[in-house]
């Protein structure tokens, strides 16, 4: 029954018109109606305990699970990320051009992420002790990935719409939103402590990426609310903010990069093509031995050699003289087989390639990747380093890996390359 059939008609009328214009504009547009709403956003986004609280407790987590090179925990550090809703407030502080409300929330998502960027330093410094290891979750989580920059929109926009429309605690999208932002931050960390060199600055950019990503979805979800500026200075606010991110955004994606380069940046499994056969039955087969023979002299005839003597006998003798013929012998020239070995690392998902034993990183070999050994072997802090060579991108890279993380697919022994039998033919 509707409760407004006992009012007049045109009473009715224009209450289910209100109810229709509050249904499309959730901002009104007299300056009480706005306060009220801001209000109301402002007091259940404010950041509270628990945000540094869980950000510690996720952090710590986050940190076990890069130690163990494990996947279940990472996402159960996810689990227990606090809930971003600040966020949210971040992006209607920067809509509605209110810089205390900006300031308020966005030191408040800064000290969490500080928290749990210096935990992850702490553990990256306790592993020093253990290394050399594999520790393929900390680079994965150190790169742009196309499925992460979805689901990160995906989750703003359902956490800003569950957010103003509701008074439900979207939890399910604020997880969406930590696993983009705090599994970065947290790899950042870790690399930091435990220098790797190559892994913490790019985390570190990672997740500014997926923030800015994240919030101008944010932004833009409230804009299509009817959200807007109360002020002039709040109007230039919010446009000087706007253009901040998109150009944080597009430095980080790539302006100007063509856009397959774009995209195999941002899902660098499309690059892992390699020209080194993933399959040993397709290796290729020993090579025979090639013959370089010397350059063959010409054979030179016995000659008869008529000696004319004047006697008083007139005789004729045919003396032959005989000419030593030169032999050659035929060269052999061995090429050794080539020794194939895969990528299986017990303790993660793949091994790092060094310039030298312990020395300089170079790439990341994932879990069976076929690599070339080439026989050369040294023992470093009684570890077995083994050289190899890899094609990456149609170059060849030559490096160090870890001997326990080789399983060799040729059978020869001490890692090194067997030649083929040497002979040489006589005539």
């Amino acid at each position: 029954m509707d409760p407004n059939q006992s009012l007049p008609a045109p009473a009715v009328r224009e209450a289910r018109a209100r109810r229709r214009r509050a249904r499309r504009m959730l901002f009104p547009s007299d300056v009480e109606g706005q306060q009220a709403v801001l209000a109301d956003l402002a007091q259940r986004s404010y950041p509270s305990l628990d945000l540094f609280l869980y950000s510690l407790l996720s952090g710590a987590i986050l940190a076990a699970g890069y130690w163990l090179d494990a996947q279940g925990v990472l996402i159960f550090g996810v689990l227990t990320a606090p809930l971003l809703t600040p966020w949210v407030g971040l992006s209607v502080a920067i809509i509605t051009g209110s810089l205390r409300y900006f300031l308020q929330t966005a030191i408040a998502l800064l000290i969490s992420a500080v928290l749990v960027f210096l935990i992850g330093v702490t553990a990256g410094a306790a592993t020093l002790p253990f290394e050399p290891r594999t520790h393929h979750e900390l680079h994965l989580h150190s790169r742009l990935w196309l499925p992460t920059l979805v689901v990160l929109a995906l989750g703003m926009i359902l956490l800003t719409l569950t957010f103003v429309r509701t008074t439900d605690r979207p939890y399910l999208p604020s997880s969406m939103l930590a696993y983009g932002v705090y599994l970065p931050v947290s790899a950042a960390g870790f690399g930091l402590g435990g220098r790797f060199p190559e892994v913490w600055p790019a985390a570190l950019w990672v997740a500014i990426v997926h923030f800015v990503w994240a919030t101008l979805f944010g932004v833009l979800i409230l804009a299509a609310l009817r959200f807007r500026p109360r002020s002039f200075w709040g109007f230039v606010f919010s446009l000087s903010s706007m253009l901040a991110l998109l150009v944080v955004l597009l430095n980080g994606l790539g302006l100007g990069m063509p856009l397959w380069e774009v995209l195999n940046q941002a899902w660098p499994s499309w690059r892992q093509a390699s020209v080194l056969p993933t399959d040993l039955s397709a290796s290729p087969s020993p090579l025979v031995p090639s013959v370089l023979p010397s350059p063959i002299p010409p054979f030179v005839t016995p000659t008869m050699a008529p000696a004319n003597t004047a006697s008083a006998t007139p005789s004729r003798t045919a003396s032959p003289t005989l000419t030593a013929t030169p032999t050659f012998t035929p060269t052999w020239t061995a090429t050794p087989t080539p020794v194939y070995a895969i990528i299986r690392s017990k303790i993660g998902g793949g091994a790092r390639l060094r310039k030298s034993p312990n020395g300089e990183y170079i790439t990341t070999l994932n879990n069976g990747t076929v690599v070339e050994v080439l026989g050369e072997v040294q023992v470093v802090n009684r570890i077995t380093w083994v050289k190899v060579a890899v094609l990456r991108e149609g170059q060849r890279i030559q490096g160090w890996v870890l001997q326990a993380v080789l399983a060799i697919a040729t059978p020869v022994d001490d890692w090194r390359p067997t030649l083929t039998p040497s002979f040489s033919p006589t005539p």
